[in-house]
């Protein structure tokens, strides 16, 4: 924590505490986004080894309402966070900015 004009300790800033629920809020997010696509994996595996489209059908049908803008908004809150850990982060002195896979 840093310490204040007076010495006093001074809590997580307004911005840390956002990127924080940014990152709850994309956690669960992402175990959301790999249900569905568990979901989409079993209408693909029952459309083709069992001969049955209901599952994929009904994943089709949730597309457009539900699975794209959620993928969406998951991607969006994703650039949002990283732009706010860049701007307003801490450095990281590990952190030499290169991009390594």
């Amino acid at each position: 924590e840093a310490l204040g004009d007076a010495g006093a300790p001074v809590g997580p800033s307004p911005i840390k505490s956002v990127v924080n629920v940014l990152g709850t809020v994309l956690s669960v997010n992402f175990v959301v986004i790999f249900g569905l696509f568990l979901w989409f994996l079993s209408g693909v595996f029952s459309l083709y080894a069992l001969d049955n489209d209901a599952v994929i059908n009904a994943v089709k049908a949730a597309f457009d309402p539900f699975i794209l803008p959620l993928l969406s908004t998951h991607m969006g809150l994703t650039f949002f966070s990283y732009g706010l850990e860049k701007t307003f982060g801490e450095n990281d002195p590990e952190d030499d900015g290169g991009f390594r896979l």
